[in-house]
């Protein structure tokens, strides 16, 4: 139990609140975007980062797993963790990069304006 406590404190959890928060996206964009090409760009944008964030919540999974049974060896092989832990991230680099450009597209479909109301600070 301690050692799933340990990896779930190195690793953090899930992107829960990323899929929330790009759901509530999806929800302002159809209020405040006219439904036209430019509405389905964006939605489809954000439905990319949905499933990318998905892949990455998938990656974390993996990895806190094989982090746990590593740990959980009486023989420890530090190089299995290091692989993991490269492994792991890698994961996050490339997802950084994966969300940025996707933040990029997304900001093609949408005028100031709309990009002010959508993501305003209310």
């Amino acid at each position: 139990m301690l050692i799933a406590l340990f990896t779930i404190l190195l690793l953090g959890g899930s992107s829960t609140a990323t899929l929330a928060y790009i759901a509530d996206t999806q929800d302002t964009v159809k209020t405040v975007m006219e439904k036209d090409g430019r509405q389905k760009g964006a939605l489809s944008t954000l439905k990319a980062m949905k499933k990318r964030t998905n892949a990455r919540n998938k990656h974390v999974k993996r990895a806190s797993k094989d982090l746990n049974k590593a740990l959980g060896q009486e023989d420890i092989n530090t190089a299995d963790i290091d692989a993991i832990w490269a492994g792991y991230f890698a994961e996050i680099d490339q997802y950084d990069h994966d969300m940025l450009d996707l933040r990029w597209e997304l900001k093609e479909h949408i005028n100031r304006e709309e990009w002010a109301a959508i993501f305003s600070r209310d």
